[in-house]
């Protein structure tokens, strides 16, 4: 079914050094190549030409291949209509009937795109098998004589200029990657952008794999018969809800047959469409009858009806057509039935349920007989709000392991969620095309970065090159935020005094934009009341000044409520916060140098460590148990408190007062979220804005539709609340430089220092309290520090592996060479589960 690609004779004169590196040996041709002039002295040498029966599709892409060979060369090039006789030969290889050379292309059912570059005595020929590897032929030529399309706008575009052009070449060429949809855009991205940038970056694909969730499409199509039959609907409780994300009753036959017409009827009103999804609606709500049980699992399910339109599809005497699906989810662990062999089934790498590995549910799929792609995330903007060294599409190390990894495992489909986030992961963002086409490129990326600072940054690149490898390859050391943006601005001084070059200071001013997003990001977070709401509103007149660039997700973060701190607002009438206003050079320049001046990069005399948010009870470690620790119940503000729920009680109930500032109490009521990270739509599982800031203490349940680990969030408007959770239950609290702990009055807390640790290091804001190792024994006392700031303090001989201890402390204290979770006990700290499974070994 899959053919694997074979290039030949891959050598291009005019693309250099970096194209002869990029050949495998055993493809370059042992025969001379013919060398063909294109342009000199300012005159097109050849036109380009395409055949009479060329496609509206492929005479638009000739049109614009002859545009950009005139503003490489400065020559204008004609486009007309001929034979393959002569000339820059543009087309399918079907539309030629007397081509100068036999074409060969093995092609499967769904692998289509090949293309071929050759010059001969007569000419270049730019040759495809689908109007979309016609495409990707042409942008590879263009990208071998050097131009880029590094980032989404004109000013990451990179045009060389080349009087001579000439040619030598023979290369043929197919992707590794069927389709290649990572990075895709958000829902709401400049799609023309986007589909420019897809488009000369080799991203089109003839074939379409449709993965997205299709049941509700599926009811709003039979709304008859859904009406008709509400049995059609799983029973979840005592009813069968229907809704935009209602699951299906799938044991019933006559909803299957509903699914089945349905999907013949639109493959019959498309017959050139390759598939159709049927992946289940988001979020939970399976059936819970005893039919369906009956049937097996989730995944069980949702791939029977996978199964079953996969045959009557193909049943249609309309050629291969395939059915697309996730892995996702509660349907995302590996089925204990055989899959259809034109099911794609597309794991996601994220919203895991099962307890898998990544690598479990690849396997698993796979032993199924599914053909199989993978779902990945680039970026989520509730997860990383645009910040460096946050997202997968930015982690390079992340991109050349996995990508190769989930190709030699099988997958041979892309797709990933992503943001408009070309600031934080843009260089990420545009290797990754690179990998999917060719995986082998993963051991060339060293070369493919250094052709990126080349191009984009030219003399600038040295400062460049550290600029990037903070925030694209830097992704295991800990660094503070202030810290992250000092070094950045700092980089960005040094390239602007390298460079007069107009383009180059364009993409230098997007950059130091972006940075000053970052800054104002981190004053914003770190503020309280009303500091935090005047804060947010100069991130959000910003980034929306800013919005053409193209460096943030401003929709995400102006126009989606779902994505926002609930501590801040956006007026009603957001005209007031919105300014076109073009940012000046004397304004940028003024941005630079107060960013220098108000962030400071930070020297340590110790290596921070990075530890998931992945937690799991401490109490697997059989630690030794302590007297219990205490804090202040009272707290103002925003707060967060993670905890653990069990399977037989998925609830917290809390004893709340609000209001106990009473000059205070204008600020509203407190407002309670609880998130789960097995949430697939990451918003929170339960609200409660009930409890009122009058003093009175009140009762109040959030209920989770699961177990295991949850965070809890309240917010007063800083009018102070107690809090008080039911004892016994795990309550654990983070304390990270980028998100410290928030603790009113004295507090006594115990952290994990694992096994092997030598220093425990961090940041303190107070002077008062002392350190106590695993013995109870005071190792250091922060009344001897004559300021705020880091401490460094050696683990004694056999005291790691132990409950260390803050007593009788103020203010925060930022853990950063051990795991940054603090609690009153072991019964109630939650650690990382990659400490928990090393340290109990």
């Amino acid at each position: 079914m899959w053919k694997t690609k074979c290039r030949i004779h891959q050598m291009s004169a005019t693309f250099g050094f970096l194209a002869f590196l990029i050949a495998p040996l055993s493809c370059l041709s042992a025969q001379p190549l013919f060398e063909v002039h294109l342009a000199a002295a300012g005159r097109a040498q050849l036109p380009v030409v395409v055949s009479p029966k060329a496609s509206p599709e492929v005479r638009a892409a000739a049109e614009e291949f002859a545009d950009y060979l005139g503003r490489i060369s400065g020559a204008p090039f004609r486009v007309e209509e001929g034979d393959s006789a002569s000339g820059i030969v543009v087309g399918l290889v079907s539309s030629f009937a007397d081509l100068p050379f036999a074409v060969d292309f093995e092609l499967g059912s769904v692998s289509r795109d090949q293309y071929l570059l050759r010059t001969t005595d007569n000419g270049l020929y730019l040759l495809g098998t689908t109007p979309a590897a016609v495409q990707c032929a042409l942008w590879d030529f263009l990208h071998r004589q050097g131009y880029r399309q590094f980032f989404l706008t004109d000013t990451w575009e990179v045009v060389p200029h080349r009087p001579q052009l000439t040619s030598a070449i023979d290369v043929v060429e197919q992707p590794d990657y069927v389709t290649r949809q990572a990075p895709r855009g958000a829902p709401w991205s400049d799609r023309e952008l986007w589909t420019r940038w897809q488009k000369r970056n080799r991203m089109n694909s003839s074939f379409s794999l449709s993965t997205g969730h299709a049941y509700g499409g599926i009811v709003r199509r039979n709304r008859q018969a859904f009406d008709e039959h509400p049995e059609y609907f799983a029973l979840v409780g005592a009813g069968r809800p229907g809704g935009a994300n209602a699951k299906f009753c799938v044991s019933n036959s006559g909803l299957r047959q509903v699914v089945v017409d349905d999907a013949v009827r639109e493959m019959k009103g498309q017959p050139e469409r390759d598939s159709i999804s049927m992946d289940p609606s988001d979020g939970g709500g399976w059936c819970e009858c005893e039919a369906c049980r009956a049937m097996g699992s989730v995944s069980d399910r949702a791939l029977t009806l996978a199964n079953e339109v996969a045959v009557a599809i193909n049943d249609l005497g309309l050629g291969e057509k395939y059915v697309g699906m996730y892995a996702y989810n509660e349907h995302s662990p590996p089925p204990s039935i055989q899959a259809h062999p034109n099911v794609v089934i597309s794991v996601a790498t994220a919203f895991i349920r099962g307890g898998y590995s990544i690598e479990e549910l690849v396997s698993g799929w796979q032993s199924q007989g599914a053909v199989l792609g993978i779902r990945d995330y680039h970026d989520v903007f509730a997860w990383s709000h645009d910040l460096p060294r946050s997202a997968r599409g930015g982690n390079i190390e992340y991109l050349t392991r996995m990508i190769p990894w989930f190709y030699e495992h099988g997958s041979r489909f892309m797709n990933s969620e992503n943001m408009d986030s070309w600031g934080a992961n843009g260089l990420g963002y545009w290797l990754t095309p690179q990998l999917l086409w060719d995986v082998g490129n993963t051991d060339r990326v060293d070369m493919l970065i250094e052709d990126f600072l080349d191009s984009a940054f030219g003399a600038a690149k040295e400062p460049m090159r550290s600029f990037y490898k903070l925030i694209n390859r830097d992704h295991k050391s800990v660094r503070s935020h202030q810290d992250v943006v000092a070094r950045m601005y700092r980089d960005l001084e040094q390239a602007r005094a390298l460079t007069s070059d107009p383009q180059v200071r364009a993409r230098l001013d997007d950059l130091v934009l972006y940075t000053r997003y970052l800054e104002l990001y981190g004053e914003y977070r770190q503020a309280d009341g009303k500091a935090r709401q005047e804060g947010f509103a100069r991130v959000w007149r910003h980034a929306y000044r800013m919005r053409d660039r193209m460096m943030l997700s401003t929709v995400a973060l102006c126009d989606r409520d779902r994505f926002r701190d609930r501590a801040v607002q956006v007026p009603e009438d957001a005209n007031s916060w919105k300014s076109s206003e073009p940012f000046g050079a004397d304004e940028i320049s003024d941005i630079l140098q107060s960013g220098i001046a108000a962030n400071q990069p930070t020297v340590l005399d110790f290596e921070a460590e990075k530890y998931s948010d992945d937690l799991v009870p401490a109490t697997e470690l059989n630690l030794t148990s302590a007297a219990a620790g205490s804090y202040d119940e009272r707290g103002r503000g925003r707060q967060q408190v993670y905890t653990w729920l069990p399977e037989n009680h998925r609830q917290v109930e809390l004893q709340v007062t609000g209001g106990l500032i009473k000059h205070y109490r204008d600020r509203g009521n407190v407002k309670f979220s609880l998130y789960s990270p097995k949430e697939a739509t990451l918003d929170a599982v339960d609200h409660n804005d009930s409890v009122p800031p009058d003093g009175e203490p009140r009762r109040i349940v959030l209920t989770s539709p699961y177990s295991g680990l949850h965070r809890l969030e309240w917010n007063d408007g800083s009018d102070m609340t107690r809090v008080v959770l039911p004892k016994g239950l795990p309550l654990t609290i983070r304390s990270t430089l980028e998100e410290p702990m928030r603790l009113g009055g004295r507090w006594d807390l115990y952290f994990y220092v694992p096994r092997g640790t030598t220093i425990v290091g961090g940041y303190t804001d107070s002077t008062l309290g002392n350190l106590l190792d695993g013995d109870n024994k005071v190792v250091f006392d922060f009344g001897t520090m004559n300021a705020a700031g880091y401490f460094s303090v050696p683990v004694p001989e056999r005291q790691d592996g132990k409950l260390w201890k803050f007593s009788n402390s103020r203010g925060s204290r930022a853990l950063m060479t051990v795991p940054p979770y603090l609690a009153t006990s072991v019964e109630t700290l939650l650690l990382p589960r990659e400490i928990v499974e090393s340290d109990s070994q």
